[in-house]
């Protein structure tokens, strides 16, 4: 009995045993599971995350060293300098046809007429008529007939020159495009030039544009005071900004021109006449009339040949031209580069 109790119990005991193994083998891949969800993948993430905190600390700490900006200043200046050499050399050349067009109408046009036969006789014939009549109107005053006289004939060759060469109204209008145009390449050429710095030194564009709008220039616009930064001047708008201050400027260039003079007493004739020929002609390039009226002095010799003396009037002429055209690209006032002068001058000392 004892026997058969013993097997009883060890198939009971295997029994059980088997069941066991099978509900282990059930609920392993249950366990797996729940090991790989709350354990493996949590510490994987937890590895993650780690592995991210530490390169975005890595990201924060590795920072571009501040920028020198007094050598981004003197860039900046060096940008405007070149800007203002190629908008200059611009205007230069744009002159150099102006003058030799004028020449050519000296050449073919005024001198043909100052030594034409028939001029030259009309001068001679109209002198002895406007000395007594100034004689008797200044009681018989040698000295003012004289003057008139010389009034008299500066005034006809500043006209005849003015209409001739000059062409007055034409030349406003050509100077004032040529004032124009080269403001506009001015403001492009410092737009490319001041974006070459920024490349240069690898400056973030926020930092830039802050760095721009820093940099500004005071217009005076006929009384108006504006301020212009550097951003708006190179951001596309400039020109149309500084619009009104390069007209004003344009309406003004030529109305100024220093030239040089034969004598002071001449010159007081060719200023005193040269205001008279500009408002009969309704045109404000006063100057140049004006100062073209004073080289016929040195010539005014009869006794001259047209053939000696037609290579020494076109030589004080040619000169002359050469001291307008000068005066008409460089005058700080009423030049062709007033106006960059003005933009740009503010816009060195706020760099400095």
């Amino acid at each position: 009995m004892s026997r058969e109790n013993e097997k009883i119990s060890y198939s009971e005991k295997t029994e059980r045993l088997k069941v066991l193994a099978q509900f282990i083998k059930t609920v392993t891949p249950m366990i797996w599971t729940v090991v790989i969800l709350v354990v493996i993948i949590p510490l994987f993430g937890h590895f993650l995350i780690s592995q991210s905190l530490t390169n975005t600390a890595t990201t924060a700490v590795v920072v571009s060293p501040p920028h020198d900006f007094s050598k981004v200043n003197q860039d900046i200046k060096n940008a405007i300098q070149q800007s203002h050499t190629t908008a200059e050399a611009f205007a230069s050349k744009e002159l150099d046809k102006w003058e030799t067009e004028v020449i050519a109408r000296v050449d073919n046009n005024f001198l043909d007429w100052y030594f034409d036969y028939f001029n030259q006789k009309k001068m001679e014939f109209t002198v002895p008529f406007t000395f007594v009549k100034s004689a008797v109107f200044n009681k018989f005053d040698m000295t003012a007939a004289s003057q008139a006289v010389a009034e008299k004939l500066t005034e006809d060759f500043q006209r005849e020159f003015a209409n001739r060469v000059l062409v007055p109204k034409n030349a406003q209008m050509r100077f004032q495009l040529i004032t124009q145009d080269t403001a506009n390449l001015y403001i492009a050429e410092v737009s490319k030039n001041v974006k070459v710095v920024q490349n240069n030194y690898n400056i973030p564009q926020v930092h830039w544009d802050k760095y721009l709008n820093d940099i500004a220039t005071t217009i005076n616009d006929q009384g108006n005071i504006s301020n212009l930064s550097l951003k708006v001047l190179v951001g596309g708008s400039g020109y149309l900004i500084a619009k009104p201050l390069i007209l004003g400027m344009a309406a003004k260039v030529g109305s100024k021109v220093t030239a040089k003079v034969a004598s002071k007493a001449a010159a007081k004739v060719a200023t005193k006449t040269g205001g008279t020929v500009a408002s009969q002609l309704g045109v404000g390039l006063i100057d140049p009339i004006v100062g073209i009226g004073i080289i016929i002095w040195d010539l005014w010799d009869y006794n001259h040949t047209v053939t000696v003396e037609r290579p020494i009037l076109r030589e004080h002429i040619v000169e002359y031209l050469k001291d307008v055209k000068k005066s008409l690209l460089t005058n700080p006032e009423t030049g062709i580069m007033a106006a960059i002068y003005q933009l740009e001058s503010g816009i060195l000392k706020s760099v400095s």
